[in-house]
């Protein structure tokens, strides 16, 4: 990729699940490995907690989680990030996700806050999408 720009981005992307505010939050810091595409390592489940994805050697991402508020909000920042086959990194990006309770369901918001190459936002969206909407969904209402 040439002349690729960096531009600041918020996309959010929600979901209604059939599920409890409690339900949502044990999934979102127990079964990050289950729903997340890329290999974790690392703790992701407490305040101050430091993980690592990682899709081989081309793609590496560190990130802490720096707000967490039980049945409410997780708060994950990139700290260090690389996609090896063009240099693009994301560091200093926020990954948030909002939790509300809707009558009997639970409202999901998660909003990617950070950068990405201006002619990536479409990729970006479809990402978020697929993890969200489909990963995420599926595994909090135990669909296959």
């Amino acid at each position: 990729m040439t002349n690729n720009k960096y531009i600041k981005t918020n996309y959010s992307v929600v979901i209604d699940v059939a599920k409890s505010s409690q339900d949502v939050f044990d999934h979102l810091i127990h079964d990050v490995s289950k729903f997340w595409p890329e290999e974790l390592e690392g703790e992701c489940s407490k305040l101050n907690d430091e993980f690592v994805f990682r899709t081989g050697d081309a793609h590496y991402s560190k990130n802490k989680v720096v707000e967490l508020i039980p049945n409410e909000k997780v708060v994950w920042l990139v700290t260090d990030s690389i996609r090896k086959t063009d240099s693009y990194s994301w560091t200093g990006t926020k990954m948030i996700f909002e939790i509300t309770p809707k009558g009997g369901n639970t409202e999901l918001k998660f909003t990617y806050d950070g950068v990405v190459f201006e002619d990536e936002c479409n990729r970006l969206s479809r990402i978020c999408d697929f993890v969200i909407k489909e990963n995420l969904y599926n595994l909090i209402t135990n669909e296959k």
